[in-house]
């Protein structure tokens, strides 16, 4: 009972806590001067390991510092993924080109059809890849096209297995 009492008012108290604000007048932190205080952002982006290090009051390890500037690359190549109204259009198609490709590959006469779709999905689903990294729909293209290619060329190799050995497997 102790336990549940100590943890349901743990729990209480924890849910009353205040949200940080950002002070607007000050242009200094632990005496390193802001650039601009509004934008945290592009302050961390510019920031020396030696800044962060004054910042922070103490030496930072191997890792941290790894992990800073890992940091510091995403922010500059841009740390927001695109927005989700933002859909493109060649993700959209390579999906589409993707499922008629691995549709088209089972119906005799059609598979022909299904190795040029199945390389546009590749080529569209990549180039909208690079766009947002995020988009679902160009790497289910891609991945659809390069399943489509690999049952092709299964299927192509079963065929001539088949026909070299003179068509008797079974007789």
């Amino acid at each position: 009972m102790k336990k549940f009492l100590f943890f349901f008012l743990l729990f209480a108290f924890s849910t009353h806590a205040q949200p940080a604000a950002i002070p607007a007048s000050p242009k200094t932190v632990a005496g390193i001067a802001l650039k601009d205080p509004v934008i945290p952002y592009s302050y961390l982006r510019s920031m020396k390991i030696r800044d962060a290090e004054k910042l922070l009051g103490r030496k930072m390890k191997l890792k941290e510092k790894l992990a800073f500037k890992a940091f510091q690359w995403s922010i500059k190549k841009g740390f927001y993924p695109a927005k989700s109204s933002d859909k493109s259009k060649k993700g959209n198609t390579a999906m589409i080109l993707g499922i008629v490709a691995i549709a088209s590959l089972f119906v005799p006469y059609l598979s022909i059809a299904a190795i040029p779709c199945a390389i546009l999905a590749i080529i569209f689903g990549n180039q909208a890849k690079k766009i947002n990294p995020n988009d679902g729909q160009a790497k289910a293209g891609v991945i659809l096209g390069w399943v489509t290619i690999g049952l092709f060329i299964l299927a192509l190799t079963i065929a001539l297995v088949w026909l070299t050995s003179g068509g008797y497997w079974f007789g």
